[in-house]
């Protein structure tokens, strides 16, 4: 699964001389955990985030205090949205691998991270993306994989448990894992196992189908997607 099929796209931005309250506002009203920045040519030269805003001065609450606190002049705060900014953007491409994507936001804190097209930011990819093309109903599912598999030959047919995907035909192991390829890059896949069934003849010469007796291999997958894409990872890391 790629990056450009599960981004939100368009995606929200805020100017660089913007005032921060701008940025504030929203956040608040569209949802979001982080806004691009863009210049007057609408180039990406940062992100601010929540954590960036939650800095601002905000007066003290006296109810929150047993002594009396003192309401002097408010403190002054950054000027502009690109006070908040600091170094070049992390982003990532439309052709990144999810599964990459994934990787870095469950080792770091961020939440976002634009996606370009070469110099131009083309969306967001957000864990909450990624989560909801996890959270998929396994018919759903089933009717991808299964209409991405119905031009092999040999035939194949796939059933989906819970993200897994079960694929049975009759093909040899190059065949059974080009169908296993082209099951993973559907959404929601988070592994991907084959059934292999022999096709024989019985006494009346008709072709009949019956499991063979080794068990199948399974493809193991690390995480929730399998196998990785070859297209590019998560840029400037």
């Amino acid at each position: 699964m790629l990056v450009g099929e599960i981004m939100t796209s368009p995606a929200f931005t805020v100017r660089d001389d913007a005032r921060p309250e701008v940025a504030v506002h929203l956040l608040a009203k569209e949802r979001l955990t982080m806004l691009p920045v863009v210049d007057a040519e609408n180039h990406l030269v940062g992100v601010v985030s929540e954590a960036d805003l939650l800095g601002l001065p905000e007066p003290p609450d006296p109810r929150a205090h047993l002594r009396p606190v003192s309401f002097a002049s408010p403190e002054r705060g950054p000027a502009s949205v690109a006070d908040l900014i600091s170094g070049p953007p992390q982003t990532t491409s439309e052709h990144a691998d999810v599964a990459d994507v994934a990787e870095l936001f469950h080792r770091t804190a961020w939440k976002c991270l634009p996606v370009m097209r070469d110099q131009q930011l083309v969306g967001v990819v957000s864990r909450s993306d990624i989560i909801r093309a996890m959270s998929r109903d396994d018919d759903v599912i089933e009717e991808d994989v299964n209409r991405l598999l119905k031009d092999l030959e040999p035939a194949w047919d796939a059933t989906v448990t819970d993200g897994i995907v079960t694929i049975t035909g009759p093909g040899p192991d190059r065949a059974a894992e080009a169908a296993a390829s082209l099951a993973a890059t559907v959404a929601g896949v988070r592994a991907v196992h084959r059934a292999v069934h022999m096709v024989e003849h019985d006494d009346s010469n008709r072709p009949s189908s019956r499991p063979s007796a080794a068990a199948p291999p399974a493809w193991p997958v690390k995480a929730w997607v399998c196998p990785p894409s070859s297209g590019s990872a998560v840029d400037e890391l």
